[in-house]
């Protein structure tokens, strides 16, 4: 019964009215006198209760000396339940879309915004890829999945989400640059992401830079950033769409780029 009780409550019932509204179910009908004995709850909250029930047009009220109390077939009920949780769900976001698109909440778009956690980290990384309209540059996140594989087995199903939905922004004509940090990767990288314009960073194996990043549209940046715990890599991200922190990275990324080198090898088409 703490199940349903719940539901109720997440559909916008508070505690008090989702009892009352079951002890209606399971009896039938009441005087407030039997809904305080059926429901449990105190004598002084039922009238209050009922009221707002018989509002929200759940229940029926019988005018009758003591009056009583009908519930509704639950099918209807949960009906009209859900509607005006729906309506109150659209007007809240209404008003909160119009807050947050607000001049007085820019700066807060300059926040520089830290994700922790392997899970966390990939979600996003698949989400800011999913978002991109035009371009997407990838700074080595590769390695960062393969490396991480050994470890953790269920980065695997988010590397192949990553490759799959890079693989489809380039067939929908978004540009992909991405450079790599090793040719064995780069090679894996051009048979998995034919589509892409690969470039080998032009730094020595053991000078790698432990993160990446992926910069998309110019507008939004996510880099992660890696720390070593005895055998395991612990991984916490910054994710950022403010214009001054993008532009840097951006520069950073563009300088890199000219001064990777270019594959010596014509990369394998499907």
């Amino acid at each position: 019964m703490r199940s349903l009780i719940d539901s109720l409550r997440n559909l916008g019932l508070t505690e008090y009215e989702a009892k009352v509204f079951i002890a209606l179910a399971r009896h039938g009908s009441g005087t407030a006198t039997d809904i305080h004995l059926f429901s449990g709850i105190p004598r002084s909250a039922v009238y209050g209760v009922l009221k707002k029930l018989a509002q929200r047009g759940i229940i029926e009220v019988q005018h009758t000396k003591p009056m009583r109390y009908k519930c509704i077939s639950p099918e209807e009920a949960i009906e009209r339940i859900k509607k005006d949780f729906e309506q109150e769900t659209e007007l809240a976001l209404e008003k909160l879309n119009n807050i947050y698109s607000s001049e007085e909440n820019i700066h807060q778009k300059e926040i520089v915004w830290t994700i922790n956690g392997l899970k966390n980290i990939s979600y996003r990384m698949i989400q800011v890829v999913c978002s991109a309209g035009s371009e997407i540059i990838i700074e080595a996140p590769h390695p960062t999945f393969r490396n991480l594989e050994r470890v953790y087995p269920v980065v695997e199903k988010h590397y192949d989400q990553l490759v799959k939905e890079l693989n489809r922004k380039i067939g929908e004509g978004v540009q992909v640059r991405m450079i790599i940090y090793s040719m064995k990767e780069l090679n894996n990288i051009a048979e998995l992401i034919p589509g892409a314009e690969l470039r080998l960073h032009s730094v020595k194996n053991d000078q790698l830079r432990k993160g990446g990043a992926i910069l998309i549209d110019g507008s939004e940046v996510l880099i992660d950033l890696r720390k070593y715990s005895g055998q395991r890599e612990e991984l916490t991200a910054i994710w950022s769409s403010g214009k001054e922190f993008v532009s840097f990275v951006k520069h950073l990324l563009e300088a890199e780029w000219e001064v990777s080198d270019v594959p010596e090898f014509e990369p394998k088409k499907e």
